[in-house]
């Protein structure tokens, strides 16, 4: 137990920092590691434990992402009528999604995970520069592009800040705001994907001690309690340091974690 402990303080102090200083919510560390500790420490079945994790690393992002959109929004880092007009879209995705993954092959969440871990590790390496820019859209296609992203989001279990902190800064949204934009909009994805994964595991048996429904406990209180201290340093530091040389460790853990999941299992 102690050592289980250990790994999602961890895992949560890690997160925390992304969250913090990228917008990131950090599900594509949680799930890896919550999966094997699911595995590891309590026997359970890798599709239990994927479901889990996914499952409890969306529901620890309404935390952290919370914590980080409230100090974003105190450092005027924050636009909450921006923010609006994907909120409506991002909800029903995650919403229904959640209701729909437990039927969904195994085999197709961890590999679009693996998928997606190598294209995020690809897409953050490089770190483009935007020349052609274009504003924001509104109403009808803000919510489209949001349904789809927490669509996508809640299927591999992250807050979705690998796509909206690039499309934000594509639409001449400054780093920093869409950071927190980012931020802010996985609260969402993390409310509707939650309730879901709740419902959906609550009759089924053998799933470990401690859980509500597809939510593993332990972790989401372990995890979030030390990504919350973290969350809050990382809101001052984005201020005082670049972030690239962070980004491109990041993408290269990405790509590690991408080749350990592609072999878990």
């Amino acid at each position: 137990m102690l050592t289980e402990a250990i790994i999602l303080i961890l895992a949560g102090s890690i997160v925390g920092t992304l969250s913090g200083l990228l917008g990131i919510g950090g599900g594509l560390i949680i799930v890896p590691i919550l999966t094997f500790v699911l595995i590891h420490f309590h026997q359970a079945a890798f599709d239990q434990a994927i479901l889990m994790a996914i499952g409890t690393s969306l529901a620890s992002i309404v935390f952290t992402g919370g914590m980080s959109s409230f100090y974003h929004t105190k450092r005027n880092n924050m636009n909450w009528s921006t923010a609006a007009h994907y909120i409506p879209g991002v909800l029903l995705g995650s919403s229904m999604t959640a209701f729909v993954i437990p039927h969904l092959n195994i085999a197709f969440i961890k590999h679009a995970f693996i998928a997606y871990t190598f294209f995020a590790a690809y897409e953050i390496f490089k770190s483009p520069k935007i020349k052609s820019v274009i504003q924001l859209p509104s109403g009808f296609f803000a919510n489209i592009y949001g349904f789809t992203i927490a669509s996508i989001s809640t299927v591999i279990g992250i807050g979705g800040g690998t796509m909206f902190v690039p499309y934000f800064i594509y639409h001449k949204v400054k780093p920093r705001l869409a950071v927190g934009l980012s931020s802010s909009l996985g609260v969402f994805i993390g409310l509707g994907a939650s309730l879901g994964f709740i419902k959906n595991g609550l009759h089924v048996s053998q799933l470990p001690k401690f859980s509500i429904g597809y939510i593993y406990l332990p972790g989401l209180i372990l995890m979030t309690s030390s990504s919350l201290i973290f969350v809050r340093l990382a809101t001052k530091w984005i201020h005082q340091i670049s972030v690239l040389s962070l980004k491109k460790i990041f993408a290269c853990l990405l790509f590690l974690i991408g080749l350990s999941m592609l072999f878990a299992g």
